[in-house]
């Protein structure tokens, strides 16, 4: 009891023990009921000679086969009810207990083999009741030891470590705050040369998350400690303390978002203008906002519900004003003469940073808002009172199916440890209770799980035992005493402690205090009875072997499967929130784009539908800020299980490509959660200004052309300067380096914009769809059918994707004939100038092996289909000194065709091989193949089959499709081979399959490309309204595809190596 109700702080010990006396009251209710109704009657007596205390009994089979279901049905109930584990645990625990005492027909107070008589009151029912509800009295005493250990000598009070941490965020805050307003704002520096500056502010923000995480663990228990009053001693609003919990995590993630615009940024002339103009008002800015973040800690220390304060106006003036000034200094940018629709994208960090800052300020605007509308009255605080009891029992689980398995697994080790306590152990309440006390359910391998409580068996058991041993051995009574407490204080102080620092060895360290404290409190060593001083242990050993024994037979759960299934869950919500953030943001964009007739534009009735509605932005915003962070924190878990677990036949765990996949996860959430967080706050521009927004229009540039011209110009002359330098830095560059810059050929000058409203269409049309099945594709690698693949074999699936992603020009998911000449275009780009009358023959006899439903469509399931059940695709080599390859296709139009037949060139047995370009999915490894260093050749022999169907034959007679071709085999067996398995080091040449990068970059590129020229197209336009915020908005948008393309591409290569 005190081990289990130990916490670092008075309220979470106050919480512990309501949780364990309501577990222990639940039992105590159920045996009340249960044996009011069934009668203990002692029927059908069978004698247990044999036992592990030499001691024999009896036992009533009538009375256990009738409570045995009850048993069961209780313990089952409440492991699969989503309840706390603490009421869990000691409900099973206690139930166990209770009716193991109730069916045990011996008489306590006789060392025979009496009987217990029915007829005396102390052994009937209603005497065996009031005995236990004095012993869970007893209990409930018991456990405030443990609330005595926190408030001795010094009390450990959840509410003063809280107010620590909250006097301190201010000064978190306002030194990142500082550090990235410093290095933006005034040295006008790209981020990606100051390591130092990057690895300071990583740290800093390392810090003040931890903060963050600390004070919302501490919430909890300084709710517990305000019922027992200290909220009133300490001077302590636990209400008002939560509203600046949430107000710190908001400006952390603001001041992420603002990292991220200063990681994107170049130092292009545009942000050099446009910083000099701002740094005054960004200063003021900086300077109020820091000061009113501290007068809002103090007051919150105060315990103040009220923030009547004039800093909150003033600031609200100053961000107005700033606004006002960015959007006339950036329509007078737009005139300028050397500015380009280029230089549209490369303020578009600046823009993130803008709306990031402004986000921070409007943050701390809001928060008086927010105090003002929450409800501090006595009738409102009882009802919370009664909810977050119903959140102290409550605990709901995402992981239903799993704690299902979870509770017929345990409650199976909780029958089987019941039966050997009655035909074993003489009625001993050791063995289900030591399972009720260690069986925890959480996701996590079998393995993991053996292993800490094995752990943490042996830890509690081995050496205890042994000092137990010695120190039974003292005759003096004072001295054994005090020398056993002493052991036993020290070994379960070390064992907590085990337990509390880390949450991988919790279980261990749990197990250990458990078992050491069952060891050194049996004081049976002392007695001149017979009985085993180690029954006591052997029972506790029995117990938790029967449990790992349980769990390792009946489904037992891989680390490995698990965070892979991890893995795929989040792309997969990811692939949700984004398809539906994203078509938010365009279709509330559309209205300001001009109208273009017969263009492909977003209808009415569909942009209602495509918006976000306030309901689905809170839901949206939850699962961002709360399920998938949960996910992701199991999945560090599960990295960490699948590390330690043993390889056996599996290939060897790879921990540092799981923790890249890892943060690339935590990346995505938080540009998601950027994405997010724009709907509110446009939705917020808007309600705040009485105008539809600042229009951006182009202004008469004035001074401020020959400042951008000076800028433009120092640009320049610093990249002719240094054009070859190469910047080593301690830490990875950024993913813009990896994006093109204007992947299409500019419009002409005299481009509409309706010309450039089709073009930004078809560009967002595409990112979408590439992003969709990037993370689609990225699904089924890391599904089940892909757990023992190799990295090729990744690596073949991706650029098949990628290659029927190209041909599918119309994005149906589907290739039809004129779409294939593409896709085999893209396989065999070694052919040469065949002519349309082979490629037409190519495509048909493609289409008879693969087109199983004869629609004239190929999927792409279909086909890679085909290539599991057998299909393969070959491509002739043939070598000859004689003649070389042109190293451009060009050059291939002018060699004649050779004029060769199939069979004789195979009779060249020493000169030629036959590559198998695709295969099934056992050589499916082996298709990243390249050329050989030596010249080669390509031959288009007439009766050559170039596509084989699935055979059952073996050998080559499996790679051969007619039997002319079976009868070469004596000739050809040596020169048809997977000659690139054998020669892949020594090979030099280009990769045969014509797919060598992904796409995502290239459309996250046409996508600001696109949008860029469309802004200035729409400028030039009198009609269209472009509001500022709608640009920054785009701007944040823009910015966040590219950076999500980045690290898709970066899983995608993650995957494929």
């Amino acid at each position: 009891m005190v081990i289990y109700a130990s916490a670092p702080t008075v309220g979470g010990v106050v919480q512990q023990i309501w949780q364990i006396d309501l577990g222990v009251g639940l039992a105590l209710l159920y045996n009340f009921g249960v044996f009011l109704v069934i009668p203990i009657t002692q029927g059908d007596l069978v004698s247990v000679p044999e036992n592990l205390n030499d001691t024999p009994y009896f036992v009533s089979l009538h009375d256990w086969g009738l409570v045995s279901p009850f048993m069961l049905a209780f313990t089952f109930a409440i492991f699969v009810l989503p309840i706390h584990h603490n009421v869990k645990k000691f409900a099973v625990m206690s139930n166990a207990f209770f009716m193991l005492k109730f069916i045990n027909p011996m008489n306590p107070r006789v060392g025979g083999t009496d009987l217990k008589d029915l007829n005396n009151s102390d052994y009937a029912t209603q005497g065996l009741m009031k005995n236990l509800a004095v012993y869970s009295i007893i209990g409930v005493v018991g456990t405030l030891i443990s609330l005595m250990t926190v408030l001795l000598p010094t009390p450990l009070f959840a509410t003063k470590k809280l107010m620590r941490h909250m006097g301190h965020a201010p000064t978190d805050i306002r030194k990142i705050l500082n550090l990235i307003m410093d290095s933006y704002c005034f040295r006008v520096k790209d981020i990606k040369k100051m390591d130092f500056f990057r690895l300071r502010l990583d740290r800093l923000l390392n810090a003040a998350q931890h903060r963050l995480s600390e004070m919302e663990d501490l919430l909890d228990d300084c709710w517990w400690e305000e019922i027992v009053g200290v909220g009133l001693c300490l001077t302590f609003n636990k209400n008002v303390a939560k509203q600046f919990v949430k107000l710190y995590g908001r400006l952390l993630k603001d001041l992420r978002a603002m990292k991220f615009a200063i990681e994107a940024e170049n130092g292009h002339w545009t942000h050099v203008v446009l910083m000099k103009r701002m740094q005054q008002s960004l200063h003021i800015m900086q300077a109020e906002a820091n000061d009113l973040l501290q007068e809002i800690a103090n007051r919150v220390l105060e315990a103040s519900t009220e923030m009547p304060t004039p800093k909150f106006t003033h600031l609200e003036q100053t961000v107005c004003h700033f606004m006002k000034k960015y959007t006339k200094l950036y329509g007078a940018m737009l005139s300028a003469e050397v500015h380009t629709t280029g230089d549209v994208g490369k303020t578009m960090s600046l823009n993130v940073f803008v709306y990031s800052f402004h986000s921070f300020v409007h943050t701390l605007l809001e928060f008086e808002e927010r105090l003002s509308h929450k409800n501090f009255t006595c009738r409102y605080r009882i009802v919370k009172f009664f909810k977050m009891v119903w959140c102290s029992i409550y605990q709901g689980t995402m992981y239903m199916k799993r704690m299902i398995v979870f509770a017929v697994r345990t409650t199976l080790a909780v029958l089987i440890a019941y039966c050997i306590s009655t035909f074993v152990f003489a009625f001993s309440a050791t063995g289900p209770t030591a399972i009720a006390m260690v069986a925890q359910f959480h996701v996590g391998g079998t393995y993991g799980n053996m292993r800490n409580r094995m752990a943490g068996l042996v830890a509690g058991t081995v050496v205890p035992s042994i000092l137990h041993f010695f120190v039974c051995k003292i005759s003096d009574v004072v001295f054994y005493n005090a020398l056993n407490n002493a052991v036993l204080f020290v070994w379960i102080v070390g064992s907590m402690y085990v337990c509390y620092s880390s949450s991988y060895l919790r279980m261990a360290g749990m197990v250990s205090a458990y078992m050491s404290a069952s060891v050194l409190l049996d004081h049976s060593c002392r007695t001149t009875t017979k009985a085993l001083s180690y029954s006591s242990l052997t029972e506790n050993s029995v117990a938790i072997m029967t449990l790992m024994i349980v769990e390792g037979i009946l489904q037992p759960q891989s680390a490995r499967s698990l965070l892979r299934s991890n893995i795929q869950q989040v792309l997969w919500a990811y692939s949700k929130v984004f398809r539906r953030v994203f078509t938010h943001h365009i279709t509330s964009t559309d209205a300001t784009a001009p109208s273009v007739g017969d263009l492909p534009t977003v209808n009415e009735t569909d942009t209602m539908k495509a918006k976000l509605s306030e309901e689905e932005t809170r839901a949206l915003h939850k699962e961002l800020s709360l399920v998938l962070p949960t996910i992701l924190k199991q999945q560090k878990k599960l990295v960490h299980d699948a590390t330690a677990e043993p390889s056996l036949w599996k290939p060897k765990f790879s921990n540092e490509q799981y923790t890249q996949v890892l943060s690339v996860c935590w990346t995505l959430l938080d540009r998601l959660r950027l994405l997010s967080d724009l709907v509110e706050w446009r939705e917020r521009s808007y309600r705040n200004c009485v105008h539809e927004g600042y229009r951006l229009k182009r202004r008469n540039a004035g001074s401020l052309n020959d400042e951008c011209t000076a800028a433009f110009k120092e640009q320049e002359e610093e990249r002719a300067q240094q054009p070859e330098t190469v910047y080593f830095t301690a830490v990875a560059p950024t993913t813009e380096d990896m994006i093109p810059e204007a992947p299409l050929p500019p419009l002409p000058s005299n481009a509409t914009p309706a010309v450039a409203k089709a073009r930004w269409d078809s560009s967002r049309n595409a990112y979408e769809s590439v992003v969709d099945e990037s993370l689609e594709a990225l699904v089924t690698l890391f599904s089940k059918d892909f757990t023992y693949k190799t990295a090729d074999d990744y690596a073949i699936y991706l650029q098949m994707k990628e290659a029927f992603r190209i041909a599918d020009k119309d994005c149906s998911g589907t290739v039809d004939a004129s779409e294939l000449v593409v896709l085999l275009e893209k396989l065999m780009p070694y052919t040469g100038d065949q002519g349309s009358v082979h490629m037409e023959q190519y495509v048909d006899e493609f289409m008879r092996l693969v087109d199983k439903n004869h629609d004239g469509q190929v999927t792409f399931a279909e086909f890679m289909q085909a290539l599991n059940d057998g299909f393969r695709l070959e491509l002739e080599i043939y070598e000859n000194t004689a003649q070389m390859i042109p190293s451009n296709t060009g050059q291939l139009n002018k060699e004649p065709p050779l004029q060769q037949e199939g069979p004789a060139s195979m009779d060249i047995s020493d000169d030629s091989s036959a590559v198998d370009l695709l295969e099934s999915s056992t050589a499916t490894s082996d298709a990243l193949m390249t050329l050989p260093s030596s010249a080669a050749r390509v031959l288009m022999p007439q009766s050559t089959t170039f596509f084989t169907a699935p055979s059952s034959l073996s050998g080559l007679d499996s790679v051969l499709g007619s039997d002319d071709e079976r009868e070469q085999i004596p000739q050809i067996g040596t020169s048809r081979r997977r000659w690139w398995t054998q020669t892949r080091t020594e090979s030099t040449g280009v990769a045969l399959l014509n797919v060598e990068s992904f796409s995502l970059n290239e459309a996250a590129a046409t996508l600001k490309q696109s949008y860029s020229e469309l802004l200035l197209r729409s400028l030039d336009d009198d009609d269209q309204h472009v509001t500022m915020e709608d640009f920054i908005v785009m701007s944040c948008l823009i910015s966040a595809c590219e950076d999500i393309a980045a690290n898709l591409t970066r899983l995608n290569t993650l995957a494929a190596s």
